[in-house]
């Protein structure tokens, strides 16, 4: 089935095309929802106002562009709202937490996953930098669409953005070892 039949399924309502675009979106929306989340729960949350924005609205989509990458628009405002309002509660600040790995794995190049590790220490970012850094860095926004995305300033943007690309090679030099990183300059 293809996904112009799909969409329609789900313009008119259809129960079981809605479960078939969820089950073919949410593994690549939930990645997504992850970056910008402090935990899985938080994650869900956006995944789940994500897709039911989706099924609100998707007689807005008029087919102009890919629909992967309207959907992507949707999930990443309601990542930025989130982020919003804990910040307007004051709750966007998390505390970085250093774990302790010394000692724990003899071959690190064998037995961690750098994708694992990565996503590991982007959790460990402040609300603020995992933002801004998620924006930046992997979704391509200039300092300036970031800034307007979230609210702040684009010289607020790159600080964060900085910030976070210090605090993450920090994390990632503890959490793999300056030997192993070496390999992926």
């Amino acid at each position: 089935m293809n996904l112009d039949t799909v969409i329609e399924g789900c313009r008119q309502g259809s129960r079981a095309m809605q479960k078939r675009l969820y089950e073919t979106y949410s593994p690549r929306f939930y990645a997504l929802c992850r970056r910008y989340s402090a935990d899985d729960e938080e994650a869900r949350e956006i995944l789940t106002e994500g897709f039911i924005t989706v099924f609100e609205d998707i007689g807005l989509y008029r087919g102009e562009g890919s629909f992967e990458g309207w959907m992507q628009t949707i999930f990443l405002r309601k990542a930025v709202s989130l982020y919003r309002d804990k910040k307007r509660r004051g709750r966007y600040f998390e505390p970085l937490e250093d774990s302790d790995y010394e000692g724990k794995y003899a071959d690190l190049a064998e037995q961690i996953d750098v994708r694992d590790a990565m996503v590991e220490v982007l959790q460990k970012l402040p609300k603020s930098e995992r933002a801004v850094f998620n924006m930046v860095a992997v979704e391509e926004y200039t300092f300036e669409e970031a800034g307007e995305e979230l609210g702040v300033s684009a010289s607020t943007v790159k600080s964060r953005y900085y910030r976070a690309l210090q605090t993450t090679r920090r994390l990632l030099t503890k959490r793999l070892g300056k030997e192993f990183l070496k390999k992926y300059k």
